[in-house]
């Protein structure tokens, strides 16, 4: 039997102490290469995209001789006005990327000694990236489609009597609707809705008219088969596959993935933010097969491509509403 990819040397090409040992004019040159990677790491001004400009020397910025604006190397990316060193920002990219079911926060803050607020923002900033990632085309070929409910625990009362019946439908819990292409190099996409029957149209928006579906015997796809080429259904109380690829193990492979985040790493996942999550373990899901320093590497140039953050001034925002 052949070794899996994961248990490989060649998943391995990147440590995090690899990037921990950087210096911080190493840090800022590694990140300077891979935000002007198409000018050949030459400056480019955010605004007008003018290549003539001026670098000071005394300050590591630059000044735009077109418009004369003056910007830095984060400036219109996810980390504009950052506060952290480069060195951290890389090694914190590192840790993300290498961690199976995500980071939390928490862990974050005691292994780059920063806040939490600020491992919070960061994180997110990272997931947005990653959210961006996303190519804009429809799901063909065999498309798994499965749901998973997260959040909305309910904590044990100590006298029996006092239990809440967990059948009773929790207001707080959220529907993950996912859909998968069954192919090497597929994608995944997840819809967040209160319940399965709401991302029906979200499926038909998402996926090839002449994909063929595969979903479990839940009454919320009973109609797929109106509106797609083929539809099969698996019964998972008889069995969990049948001859032919009738199964939605692909999907039930990235719902594992989230339940194991969310149980394991994060503990509680806010509604708000459950999206941000989701496309962050479907992004994992369909990059699993890749070395880490090529993860590494996608994620950062994500970050540094990607334009300003809503979450830029996340926590004056809410200082200032309260």
């Amino acid at each position: 039997m052949s070794q899996h990819f994961l248990l490989s040397a060649k998943a391995r090409s990147l440590s995090s102490t690899q990037v921990a040992r950087m210096s911080e004019e190493e840090a800022r040159a590694a990140f300077r290469a891979v935000r002007f990677a198409d000018s050949g790491g030459r400056p480019v001004c955010p605004r007008c995209q003018c290549d003539a400009v001026h670098e000071f020397q005394c300050r590591p910025i630059f000044k735009c001789k077109a418009c004369e604006r003056q910007f830095s190397l984060t400036s219109g990316t996810v980390f504009d006005r950052r506060k952290m060193l480069f060195r951290d920002i890389l090694t914190a990219i590192a840790l993300f990327v290498n961690g199976a079911s995500g980071v939390s926060a928490l862990r974050l803050t005691r292994e780059i000694d920063c806040s939490y607020k600020t491992a919070f923002v960061l994180l997110h900033k990272l997931r947005e990236a990653m959210g961006s990632m996303r190519v804009d085309r429809m799901l063909t070929g065999v498309v798994e489609v499965d749901g998973v409910w997260v959040g909305g625990h309910f904590k044990q009362k100590n006298v029996k009597a006092e239990r809440p019946d967990r059948r009773v439908k929790n207001p707080k819990r959220l529907s993950v609707v996912t859909m998968r292409e069954r192919r090497p190099g597929g994608r995944t996409i997840s819809v967040i809705v209160k319940q399965e029957t709401e991302a029906f149209n979200a499926l038909l928006q998402h996926i090839d008219p002449s994909a063929s579906i595969r979903t479990d015997e839940g009454s919320a796809w009973t109609a797929l088969h109106m509106f797609f080429d083929e539809h099969k259904q698996i019964n998972h109380s008889v069995r969990y596959a049948e001859p032919g690829g009738i199964h939605t193990n692909w999907a039930e492979s990235f719902n594992a993935r989230l339940r194991r985040a969310e149980r394991g790493v994060h503990h509680r996942i806010w509604g708000r933010y459950l999206l941000a999550y989701a496309q962050e373990l479907g992004w994992r899901e369909d990059f699993r097969r890749v070395d880490n320093g090529r993860q590494f590497t996608l994620v950062v140039g994500a970050a540094a491509n990607s334009p300003t953050s809503r979450l830029s001034g996340y926590w004056q925002r809410h200082l200032r509403a309260a």
